[in-house]
């Protein structure tokens, strides 16, 4: 814009004709492409003439300057070319599109990166959200399935002590017996943890083992287990009246 406010048809200075051929276009190359797209029934002569008042016309433009560029030959003589600089650029939808993109990128830079922060953010927490739902959904089902193989290993132990001397599991036992066997449901689809990770396994059963030893039915103990100390949880509760409570030495009358 510079370059158009100023005066029509000067000489461009020496440190600005570098400007003026990056931005504008010579009289020679408009006459050369428009000479491409001219009409088979236009005479060369014809076309000259025509050029010559359009480049005139174009001159004579509010938004259009034209420079004059002089050029120093290999022999030493000077050439001189016309320059047109349009105020306003028309450029294509397309990079029109991908200017007010630039624009918009470059005026906006911190609100976008904030917005990018943001959402960022609330991506993470989200997900982090997911975790701690499908981490409560697991250990739901794990706290039931636990409760069950508690009171069945009761309910075995009362039938026949000499096949299950113990009345009680090892909490970590029942751990790897619930969240590895594949006979267990598993939680919904998504989700289920990956169960081989140690630390899914603790993560769910750290929520599972409050709720158990919290259940006023189980008994949390330590005892040694073949030799070694472990925690063991132990069903102290009733057991149902549907549950076959027979002694195989007692008669066939329910308990």
């Amino acid at each position: 814009q510079s370059l158009v406010a100023q005066a029509r048809g000067l000489r461009a200075p020496a440190d600005e004709a570098d400007e003026v051929e990056r931005l504008g276009l010579s009289d020679s190359a408009l006459h050369e492409l428009l000479a491409r797209r001219r009409s088979a029934r236009l005479g060369q002569d014809e076309f000259d003439a025509l050029f010559a008042l359009a480049a005139a016309e174009l001159g004579a433009r509010d938004d259009v300057a034209n420079y004059v560029v002089t050029y120093e030959d290999d022999d030493g003589s000077e050439s001189e070319a016309t320059f047109f600089v349009a105020q306003h650029a028309d450029f294509p939808p397309l990079c029109r599109v991908q200017r007010l993109a630039l624009a918009l990128v470059v005026g906006h830079a911190w609100a976008l990166a904030l917005a990018a922060l943001a959402a960022a953010l609330a991506f993470v927490a989200s997900r982090r959200v997911a975790a701690f739902r499908a981490e409560a959904q697991a250990a739901d089902v794990l706290v039931g399935s636990a409760l069950a193989r508690l009171k069945r290993q009761a309910r075995r132990h009362y039938l026949d002590p000499a096949l299950s001397p113990s009345p009680a599991i090892p909490s970590l036992q029942l751990r790897d017996l619930l969240m590895l066997a594949s006979a267990t449901p598993p939680p919904e689809a998504d989700a289920s943890p990956a169960y081989y990770d140690p630390r899914a396994r603790s993560s769910v059963w750290d929520r599972v083992r409050r709720v158990v030893e919290r259940n006023a039915n189980v008994r949390c103990r330590t005892t040694a287990v073949r030799g070694e100390p472990m925690r063991v949880w132990e069903w102290i509760g009733p057991l149902d009246e549907d549950d076959d409570m027979m002694s195989p030495f007692a008669s066939p009358q329910r308990i």
